[in-house]
């Protein structure tokens, strides 16, 4: 009865240790898949954030060129205007305008 009796506790034993082990690979196997889904909406939403910052960006500099192209349109449609007050106020000469004058159109 010895030798059985050695053999029924050996297989208990490596019943209930396979058990266990399972059981604590599965309790491992989840709080590792709810640790990556909490990753996995944090990237998410980084990179919604991105996209979002990206898109602003875009609109800002579009508005940004626009803004710059219509003051460099504007610049050279006053400088007809700026010479003639200059030519006018040095008598044709090329005088160094003063503040004055560039205030006054």
């Amino acid at each position: 009865m010895g030798v059985l009796s050695i053999i029924g506790w050996s297989f208990v034993a490596a019943v209930t240790a396979s058990g266990t082990t399972l059981y604590w690979a599965r309790l491992v196997l989840a709080h590792n898949r709810s640790v990556l889904q909490e990753d996995v909406h944090y990237w998410h939403s980084e990179a919604m954030k991105a996209r979002d910052l990206a898109a602003q960006l875009k609109q800002e500099m579009a508005t940004w060129s626009k803004g710059c192209q219509q003051g460099r349109q504007d610049v050279i449609a006053i400088m007809p205007l700026l010479i003639a007050a200059q030519e006018r106020r040095s008598g044709g000469g090329l005088a160094e305008p003063h503040l004055a004058d560039v205030a006054e159109m």
